[in-house]
C-alpha cells in the first residue's frame, strides 16, 4: 500500500534476516480482513509505504538468535497480539490490548523500533507484526504460533484474526452459556465465526441478521437456526417476534452504529450486546442510557474476542481439523497474490465470506 485511496501495488520488497527473538516465515495463504480495508480506505492512520495482512499462516524457514532451531519446519498461524510479557495488560492476562503490539502497529515496525523491510531504497513498514499479503514475514517467534499441520494453511490462516475474533467473542468475551438466545448483525467472516461460536457453545436460538440472501444462506450452513432480512422491516421487532421479551446475547460485527443500536434492540432487559465490528476512528453509537442502567443492559466491546492467542489458536485449529469448526465453508473465494486488488474488491463489496490469498 503506497496511500490511502489507492491500489495495492505488486512488487519485490527486500526483507531482511530475522533478529534476536524473531523468525521468518514462508507465509502461504492470507486472509483478507476488512481491517485491511480500513486501512486503505484511510479509516485508520498507518505509515506508508506499508506491507498489508495480518491474518497469516506458513511454515518457519529461519530464526534468528535466541530461538529454538528446532521450529524451523512448524506450521504456524500469524498473530498481530504476541504477549510482551510485561505490560498491564499482558500481567493481567489481556494479551489482546498489549500496549507494546499497539505502539509497534501504530508505528509500523517491530520489538526493536525498526522496519525489515525496503521498497525502492527507502524503509517501508510492516502491519501489526504480521504483513501477511507477501510471500515471506519476519515477525517476533511468539507471534507465529505452532497449529496441526491437518489443517490446510489456506484455511488456517483465518485464525489469526476472523475466525478467532467471531469464535471468542462469543464463547469468551460475551461468555455465552448453553441455551441461551443469540443474535448476531452482519454475516461476514466475523459474523459467520460468531455463528459458529454459538453453535460450538449449544446457544438456541442462533439467529443470523444480514441483507444478502447469500449470506444467510451461509448463516444457516454454519449453525444458525434462523436469519433476518433486514429489509423486511425492524430487525429487533422481527427478533422479539422469534423471542419474546429479546435475545440474550447480540452480537454486531460490521461496525455500523445504527446497526449496533439495532443490536442493542433485540435484547432482553439484563442481556448484553457485544459490539466486534471496528468503524471509523471518532464515530459514535448512541444507546438509551435509562435502559443501560434500570435494566442493567451490559454493552461489551470486543478485541481479537479478548483472546490470548497463543493459547487459544491451537485449540481452535484442533476443533477445525475434528470438523467441528467449518472454515472450508467459511472461505468463499479464492485468489492468487497477483489478483489482489480484485480480491480487495471483492471483500468491499460484502458479497463474499472469506477472501484467501495464495502466496506463489
Amino acid at each position: 500500500m503506497t496511500a490511502a485511496h489507492e491500489p495495492l501495488v505488486v512488487d519485490e520488497v527486500e526483507l531482511a534476516p530475522p533478529r534476536r527473538d524473531e523468525v521468518l516465515v514462508r507465509v502461504l495463504a492470507s486472509g483478507i480482513c476488512r481491517s485491511d480495508l480500513s486501512y486503505m480506505d484511510g479509516k485508520w492512520p498507518i505509515p506508508c509505504p506499508v506491507v498489508l495482512g495480518h491474518e497469516g499462516a506458513g511454515t518457519i524457514e529461519a530464526v534468528g538468535d535466541g530461538v529454538d532451531p528446532g521450529r524451523v519446519g512448524e506450521r504456524v498461524v500469524l498473530t498481530f497480539a504476541p504477549s510482551c510479557g510485561r505490560c498491564r495488560f499482558c500481567l493481567e492476562g489481556r494479551v489482546n490490548l498489549c500496549a507494546e503490539a499497539a505502539a509497534c502497529m501504530d508505528a509500523g515496525v517491530l520489538r526493536d523500533g525498526s522496519s525489515r523491510l525496503t521498497w525502492r531504497g527507502a524503509t517501508a513498514y510492516h502491519l501489526a507484526f504480521v504483513s501477511s499479503f507477501a510471500t515471506h514475514a519476519v515477525c517476533p517467534a511468539n507471534a507465529a504460533i505452532p497449529v496441526t499441520d491437518e489443517v490446510p494453511v489456506e484455511l488456517a490462516c483465518l485464525l489469526g484474526c476472523g475466525v478467532t475474533t467471531g469464535v471468542l467473542s462469543v464463547t469468551r468475551r460475551a461468555n455465552v452459556r448453553p441455551g441461551d438466545a443469540v443474535a448476531i448483525f452482519a454475516c461476514g467472516g466475523v459474523g459467520l465465526s460468531a455463528v459458529q461460536g454459538a453453535r460450538l457453545v449449544s446457544a438456541h436460538p442462533v439467529i443470523a441478521v444480514d441483507p444478502l440472501p447469500a449470506k444467510r444462506a451461509l448463516a444457516l450452513a454454519l449453525g444458525a437456526t434462523h436469519v433476518i432480512d433486514p429489509a423486511l422491516g425492524d430487525p429487533a421487532e422481527q427478533i422479539r417476534a422469534l423471542v419474546p421479551g429479546g435475545v440474550d446475547h447480540a452480537f454486531e460485527a460490521i461496525g455500523n452504529p445504527e446497526v449496533a443500536a439495532q443490536a442493542f434492540a433485540s435484547v432482553r432487559d439484563g442481556g448484553t450486546t457485544t459490539l466486534i465490528g471496528q468503524p471509523a476512528i471518532g464515530v459514535r453509537a448512541s444507546f438509551p442510557v435509562y435502559d443501560v442502567t434500570q435494566f442493567e443492559h451490559t454493552i461489551l466491546g470486543s478485541n481479537l474476542g479478548g483472546a490470548s492467542p497463543a493459547l487459544h489458536v491451537p485449540p481452535l485449529a484442533r476443533l477445525a481439523a475434528a470438523g467441528r469448526l467449518d472454515l472450508d465453508t467459511l472461505v468463499t473465494h479464492r485468489f492468487p497474490l497477483e489478483r489482489i486488488n480484485e480480491a480487495v474488491a471483492l471483500t468491499a463489496s460484502g458479497e463474499a465470506g472469506r477472501v484467501v490469498i495464495s502466496m506463489p
